[in-house]
């Protein structure tokens, strides 16, 4: 792990445990993020007791969630579901409606899950800043939009990833990068030895990793992928797996 990533992981600790201590002596619920994975993750591996059910994003199995001391139910947690409506065939991205969102100073904290799918998006945010948000975006890019509180909890379906597929010789960790990246092994060994792959969340500098099925990793400029199963074997004794990359 890097001293920038020590650094900042030790902040977030520290406001997590600020946020656990406030809630105690209000003796009310508070609230830390949204977060990403890896927030998530090193306050789990950090802090006793807290587990999977302190943390809620809008929906179930969300990616960035809001870290809830003291919460006893998801209802507490301060997130609104923002739905945007627009014509099917404009054609707009997660890039774009986060654009919009954070051209208007609103910072990345405090925007969790945007799922998009034709003519239709939710954006998860946080309770203070969703009224602005309904007064101020009209258009995404130059697409005009609808935009209201979603009502109920009918969320789009996001495809907002592919599955592919590929022949390895090894599930090493620099072997599928370079499968899934089209590079060398001296690219991808040089990609992991930089800091620039995490693997469940963490950075991993050991090329040798094997991976396991589920695993999830990430590539600087490259993306997100997941593991997600061994298809069988090749004649050749080489190995088929396929991944789901995220766009």
């Amino acid at each position: 792990m890097s001293i920038i990533s020590q650094s900042d992981d030790k902040l977030l600790l520290s406001k997590a445990e600020d946020v656990i201590y406030l809630s105690e002596k209000r003796n009310t619920p508070c609230f830390l993020g949204f977060l990403t994975s890896h927030e998530k993750q090193v306050i789990i591996d950090n802090i006793h007791g807290i587990d999977e059910t302190c943390f809620y994003g809008g929906y179930e199995n969300a990616e960035r969630t809001i870290f809830g001391a003291n919460a006893e139910s998801t209802d507490d947690f301060p997130i609104v579901p923002v739905e945007f409506i627009y014509r099917e065939c404009d054609i707009l991205s997660h890039r774009d409606f986060l654009g919009a969102m954070m051209s208007l100073g609103i910072t990345r904290e405090s925007i969790g899950d945007i799922l998009v799918n034709k003519g239709r998006a939710v954006a998860f945010v946080k309770h203070d800043i969703a009224d602005f948000v309904l007064s101020q975006i009209d258009k995404v890019g130059s697409k005009g939009v609808k935009v209201s509180k979603l009502l109920g909890d009918d969320l789009p379906i996001s495809e907002n990833f592919e599955m592919l597929e590929f022949s390895v010789a090894s599930l090493r960790l620099d072997v599928i990068i370079s499968a899934v990246c089209s590079l060398s092994r001296d690219k991808s060994t040089k990609l992991i030895t930089a800091e620039n792959v995490s693997v469940n969340h963490y950075i991993q500098t050991n090329v040798s990793k094997t991976l396991q099925e589920g695993d999830c990793f990430t590539i600087r400029k490259y993306g997100k992928f997941v593991f997600t199963e061994i298809l069988g074997y090749t004649k050749k004794g080489r190995i088929r797996i396929s991944v789901k990359h995220f766009r």
